[in-house]
């Protein structure tokens, strides 16, 4: 579960996870190469440092801890997936899935910077077990915070129930799934936590959490949004902001 820095090549201004490649492309040079690689020529995952098998990024000795104890509750989810995501969540979440295991989260838990969203989708991290991934309100989110500045690999992404609901519409928060989040929340100790969408910003209240609430990337893509505009880049800029100086 754990992704060491040093497994990672740099090419241009972004980094790679060789082991996601079926072909290495000759060059990138920025975060536009790397998000238009085709996945029939260079993988479903060329686009991200991550897999199912390589979820949490380790930079230093503390992130070590801190993956070690996400990758014991990720365990804890797989042993109890009923209780954790509810019914008709989890046997949804087995019929869209094409990856070994369940979603989770993935990104640097040493960033200090945690987003969470609402629960996977069916033609992103419900069919890859990335989160934010591949679907068109994740490549948009993945476009942003290139486009901020910020590589969306390098900060902590997860979601309030971890598997897909039927029709990527999640009636309720199964208390199970609140009670994980809690934990993943005790782990990380986030500086900053933004909830993405309403849902995530309901879960985070009860759990007595304050967060920036953000308007989900699903949101600007019902209106049309398919590349980073005005308006969200303002909205996301917190992040940024949050972020202070990015060094990776």
């Amino acid at each position: 579960m754990l992704l060491e820095l040093k497994r990672l090549r740099r090419m241009g201004e972004v980094y790679i996870n060789p082991r996601n490649l079926q072909t290495v492309p000759l060059f990138i040079r920025d975060w536009r190469d790397l998000l238009s690689l085709d996945e029939k020529d260079y993988g479903v995952y060329a686009k991200t440092i991550y897999n199912p098998s390589d979820r949490f990024l380790v930079v230093g000795e503390r992130d070590i801890k801190m993956g070690n104890n996400l990758a014991e509750l990720y365990q804890k989810l797989l042993e109890n997936p009923i209780n954790f995501c509810g019914e008709d969540n989890y046997c949804y979440q087995l019929q869209v899935g094409e990856f070994e295991g369940l979603p989770f989260a993935n990104g640097w838990p040493g960033s200090g910077v945690m987003l969470v969203g609402e629960a996977p989708g069916r033609r992103g991290c419900g069919k890859t077990g990335i989160c934010f991934y591949r679907d068109a309100s994740g490549m948009l989110l993945r476009k942003v915070l290139f486009t901020l500045g910020i590589n969306p690999d390098f900060v902590y992404i997860t979601n309030a129930v971890k598997c897909n609901p039927p029709g990527n519409r999640l009636k309720n928060i199964p208390e199970g799934a609140l009670e994980l989040l809690a934990e993943e929340l005790e782990i990380l100790r986030p500086k900053a936590l933004f909830a993405i969408g309403r849902t995530a910003e309901r879960a985070l209240t009860e759990l007595g959490f304050d967060a920036v609430y953000l308007h989900h990337p699903a949101w600007y893509v019902r209106r049309g949004v398919r590349e980073p505009s005005g308006e969200i880049l303002e909205e996301y800029g917190r992040i940024r902001g949050a972020l202070g100086e990015w060094t990776l």
